[in-house]
């Protein structure tokens, strides 16, 4: 594994294993207690646009050089725009 600092995570495109694009990165979220990310902050973009959406670690597939690859499934009836 490689690690990465959260500020060059930051600004990249999220998007589903399908190809869509959900956003960019805001922020990360981590436990203090494990140390481990919680979920991923994402600012959304086109037809998604509105409240920040919380991605989980868990739905997390890949962090590649300019994007980060979630799962389909990533944007549920939880998240704050479809709620």
């Amino acid at each position: 594994m490689q690690p990465v600092l959260v500020h060059d995570l930051v600004g990249r495109s999220v998007v589903t294993q399908d190809g869509a694009k959900l956003g960019t990165l805001k922020d990360v979220a981590i436990d203090i207690d494990s140390g481990r990310v919680v979920h991923y902050e994402v600012k959304p973009t086109g037809i998604l646009s509105g409240p920040h959406l919380i991605i989980s670690s868990d739905e997390i597939i890949e962090i590649q050089t300019e994007m980060i690859v979630v799962k389909n499934t990533a944007i549920s009836v939880t998240s704050p725009v479809l709620a």
